[in-house]
């Protein structure tokens, strides 16, 4: 039986479960949720047509060997072009794919009880402007709106979508100075995402109105550290590892 602290926590599965599956693909989501896993993150771009597409790198060279841009490529150029993973992945097939993000709002209609995070990558706004990028990435999320948290670094793009829709959003600290009265009021976030590296160890979370979720998690001490200071979201590459272990541990 777990501890009640453990009972809490949330897990985030950061650009799906990334254990043996490429990140941001149909196969790292679908792995998640069959894995109990009710939060997911994912990263959104617009191609050269301005199709939204998931992917993470503002540059192709890593992941599709090609060094430029989404913005720069239409869809057809990179549509069902193989996935390279990173060097830490272990891979279970070679046939992944840059996912459009309308697959994945297909992928979570059939899980009502997810959470989708769509973290709207700060390099659309180099191509395309605020109103455009929000109009393309909502429209394309409708069947599934219920079940969608707007996600990113960008102030401006998170007020865009506060003026123009009742959706959460989430605020992703750029870094522990931007954690402030002035941008709880003016952009009340519901969520805020932080990097743990910038968490002070003594601050305490237990009384803070907005829900927290610390990135990136990799060992379960850490996830009880952070309990420890009130927080109770985790965003991790192995979302289902971690939970395995944490029932596990507190038998």
């Amino acid at each position: 039986m777990m501890l009640d602290n453990l009972s809490k926590v949330h897990w985030v599965a950061h650009r799906g479960d990334c254990e043996h599956h490429i990140e941001n693909t149909l196969d790292s989501i679908k792995t998640a949720i069959n894995n109990g896993i009710e939060h997911i993150e994912i990263d959104v771009q617009l191609t050269q047509e301005g199709l939204p597409v998931v992917f993470h790198d503002n540059n192709l060279k890593a992941m599709l060997n090609l060094d430029t841009c989404m913005s720069k490529v239409s869809f057809s150029h990179i549509n069902k072009q193989p996935l390279t993973p990173r060097k830490k992945t272990t891979v279970l097939n070679n046939d992944y794919y840059i996912p459009m993000l309308s697959q994945v709002v297909s992928l979570i209609q059939q899980s009502p009880n997810v959470t989708l995070y769509v973290e709207v990558k700060n390099i659309n706004f180099c191509y395309f402007s605020y109103q455009y990028v929000y109009k393309t990435i909502i429209n394309t999320l409708k069947p599934i709106i219920k079940q969608v948290v707007i996600i990113g670094f960008s102030y401006r793009f998170l007020r865009l979508v506060k003026k123009n829709s009742t959706l959460p959003i989430a605020y992703v600290l750029p870094s522990w100075k931007h954690y402030s009265i002035k941008m709880l009021s003016n952009l009340k976030p519901e969520i805020i995402f932080s990097d743990i590296n910038i968490i002070p160890t003594t601050e305490e979370f237990f009384t803070k109105k907005e829900t927290w979720v610390v990135y990136e998690i990799s060992h379960i001490e850490q996830a009880r550290r952070l309990i420890n200071q009130g927080i109770y979201g985790f965003e991790s590459f192995t979302p289902s590892l971690l939970k395995a272990i944490s029932i596990t541990k507190d038998k």
